[in-house]
Parts: structure tokens; C-alpha cells; sequence
């Protein structure tokens, strides 16, 4: 609690500091004060402009145990050119990590030591435009083991290193993208410390339109190991302001169909259905249909919004969502998020979800999550977090948003 109080204060003051130097920027941060009182997050970010083309920033990011991450930024223009570029450092995480490699490897996850400080990753790209023509360059380096993904499907970050030992030293990506309306292309090479090579690349064509008011999309990926994904969609217009989208994706494993309803000036709604079209012997044989659950969503405005996600086989649909959604025997859960006009030109949002599970519970109710935000100045948002579940767990958390 003392350092929590610290922490606030240093941080008010600092602020105030700031403010008359003429900087600009953006304190937020998060404390859980049921079951017990903690500093789940903060994030302090520190810009300053330059000669009016350029800006360099700072951004901290803290928890109860102090400053976690460190990174500065700079971006601006030269002329038709634009510049975003970064570098981030571990400042005093020192812990043991679980650092995974890519299946082709074979080599199973294994501990290492962090060793604070240390450098974690730079970045820097360039983009031009003209004529309706977009070239951007991105350069992306990091050191080992400060690659993240998710590999256990569990929503949450791993230490994941793309190459395979006993290349653990650093790892970069180069990124190139072309768009020219309707095409557009983006290539990624990769460089393990044994040259660059090809890692994967994005065809895409958008809003071609074609007869009779149909407007088509298409998108190709495919990776050094060959075929990755094919995406389709088509927007057949109706009447009165009403048209239907329709895509469906094509992966090495499994096709998924997306099926969008729209009412101009109306909202509007949105049904997915994921599963797996089961192929016979024959090339074009349909032996079946797996369905793995369904999600129905319908838009009131840009952050308005009721939805629903149900699973028939939850392990298989998280594996399509790529994250892990639901906890012990849930399967399914109702969402709604409203948003409005608040104090001082600012905005509200309210978020509340609602999971269950088959039985054992009242209505089948597991747990309950909301979340508000709050604004009581033009630049002051209050944060609200909390999260009930029916097996006697309760966190709440109070938060701010400060602009200066």
C-alpha cells in the first residue's frame, strides 16, 4: 500500500511538472482494492513535439513491484515520407520464463533467467504515398527470448522464439507492403542469424466492384511451407438500404462461413458459424459437417453493440478463435457493450458479460464481468472493473484515465 501511495503521489506531481513544460500525454492505471489492494497496471506515456514535424515519446508501464517495461518512440514526416520508429528495454524484471519454440523444431520448452536491464526490441518503418500509390517498410529486431505469442491458447503472452536452437540470439523481420486500389500486397522475410529469408506473404483485392451493385473481396496468404488461407466475400445489395455479406474462409484444416446482414442507418447484425466441411474420397465429395458453435452479433453504432458466443465443442472453437474464451465447463456467453455522449465531449462505455455452463449454477450462470468507463472531465476518465463469480470469487478495481 505504501508504494502504491508513492507511486501516486511521485506520479502527480510529475505530472504537474510536465504540464507547465508544455507536454503532452496520458496517465492511466488501475487499482484492485477487492480481495485485497494492488496496482494491477499503469501506464505513464510522455510526448513532446519537435520542430512540429517530429514527436519523441516515452512510454512506463508499472505494477506493485515498480517500473516493468521501458520504451521510447519517435515518429514524423520528411516530406511525402512518414517515420514511426521505437526501442523497449527490461528495466528490472529479473524471473525465470518458459520460453517455447515452434513445433518443427522439436525441442521442448525450457527455462531461462532474465537478467535486468537488457534490451528487448526496436523497430522502424517508412511509408510513401502518391497518386493513390502506398509503399511502406517495416524493420522489427529482438532479442532473445523477447519475442511474445500466444502458444497456449489462454489469451495471454508467451515467451516465443521463431527460431530453432541453437540460434537464440536475436531474431528479425522485414516487411514489405504494396497497396494500389484494389490490390494490395505485403511480403515478410525473416532473418535467424543465418540470412534472410521468405517467411510468408498477403495478396489482397478489395471493393472491386462488379455488376449489378456486387462488391467482391478476395485474400490469398501463403507461407514458406506453402498454402496458408483463402478468404472470399461478396456484398449482395437488396432493397431499402438492405444488403447481405457473405464470406467464407478456406485453411488447410478447416473452412469457416461468415454470413453479415446490414441496414444502412440501422446498425447492423452479423452471424458466423465455425466448423469443418468434411470431405469424402472423390475431389469434390462432402462426406459432412462439423459445427463447432456459432456467434451472433448485431452492431447498434460504432461501439454499441449485443452479442452472443455459443460452443458445441468449445477445445475445437477457441483453437479457430485463436484464444481461450471460456473456463471450466462454460460454453457459452452474452455480451453487451453500450456507449454514449458523456461529460465535457467525452464518452462513456459500458461493457457486461454474462458466462454459463451447462448446470450446477443458478441459470447456468458462472460468472458476471463488467467493465465502465467513465467521463468526469475533458480530461479525466473514471475505470471500473468488476468481475462475480457464482463460486464465491469477487475482484473490483478502480481506475483513471488523465490527459494533460
Amino acid at each position: 500500500m505504501k508504494k502504491l501511495l508513492i507511486l501516486v503521489g511521485g506520479g502527480l506531481l510529475l505530472l504537474g511538472n510536465l504540464t507547465l513544460a508544455q507536454f503532452r500525454g496520458e496517465w492511466t492505471a488501475l487499482v484492485r482494492v477487492v480481495p485485497n489492494v494492488a496496482l494491477e497496471r499503469c501506464v505513464l506515456t510522455l510526448l513532446y513535439a519537435v520542430d512540429g514535424n517530429w514527436t519523441v515519446g516515452s512510454i512506463s508501464k508499472f505494477d506493485e513491484s515498480g517500473l516493468i517495461d521501458q520504451s521510447f518512440t519517435l515518429s514524423g514526416r520528411f516530406g511525402p515520407l512518414s517515420f514511426t520508429g521505437g526501442v523497449a528495454f527490461n528495466p528490472t524484471i529479473a524471473e525465470s520464463v518458459v520460453v517455447h519454440y515452434p513445433e518443427v523444431c522439436e525441442v521442448p520448452p525450457h527455462p531461462y533467467p532474465l537478467t535486468p536491464p537488457a534490451y528487448k526490441e526496436a523497430w522502424a518503418g517508412t511509408q510513401f504515398a502518391f497518386a493513390g500509390l502506398e509503399l511502406s517498410m517495416k524493420f522489427h529486431h529482438w532479442a532473445y527470448p523477447y519475442h511474445f505469442a500466444d502458444v497456449d491458447g489462454d489469451s495471454e503472452l508467451d515467451h516465443y522464439w521463431p527460431c530453432c536452437p541453437p540460434q537464440t540470439e536475436t531474431y528479425t523481420l522485414f516487411t514489405f507492403s504494396l497497396r494500389l486500389p484494389p490490390f494490395g500486397l505485403e511480403v515478410n522475410l525473416a532473418d535467424c542469424c543465418t540470412g534472410i529469408r521468405f517467411r510468408d506473404a498477403l495478396l489482397t483485392l478489395t471493393d472491386v466492384a462488379l455488376c449489378c451493385g456486387l462488391a467482391y473481396d478476395a485474400e490469398l496468404h501463403f507461407t514458406k511451407a506453402g498454402f496458408g488461407h483463402f478468404e472470399t466475400s461478396l456484398e449482395f445489395p437488396l432493397c431499402c438500404g438492405i444488403s447481405v455479406e457473405v464470406a467464407t474462409r478456406f485453411t488447410v484444416d478447416h473452412k469457416k462461413v461468415r454470413v453479415t446482414p446490414k441496414w444502412t442507418g440501422m446498425g447492423q447484425a452479423c452471424f458466423i458459424l465455425y466448423g469443418n466441411v468434411v470431405t469424402g474420397e472423390g475431389l469434390f465429395e462432402i462426406a459432412g459437417l462439423e459445427l463447432y458453435g456459432y456467434r451472433l452479433r448485431c452492431d447498434f453504432s460504432p461501439c454499441s453493440y449485443v452479442e452472443l458466443l455459443t460452443a458445441f465443442d468449445v477445445a475445437k472453437l477457441e483453437d479457430l478463435l485463436d484464444e481461450n474464451v471460456f473456463e471450466g465447463n462454460e460454453f457459452e456467453y452474452w455480451k453487451i457493450v453500450l456507449c454514449g455522449p458523456g461529460c465535457c465531449g467525452g464518452t462513456y462505455t459500458l461493457s457486461l458479460a454474462a458466462f454459463f455452463q451447462p448446470s450446477g449454477s443458478l441459470f447456468g450462470v458462472t460468472r458476471v464481468h463488467g467493465e465502465v468507463s467513465l467521463p468526469l472531465m475533458a480530461n479525466f476518465d473514471l475505470l471500473l472493473s468488476l468481475s462475480v463469480s457464482f463460486d464465491g470469487g469477487t475482484q473490483l478495481a478502480v481506475g483513471w484515465s488523465f490527459r494533460f
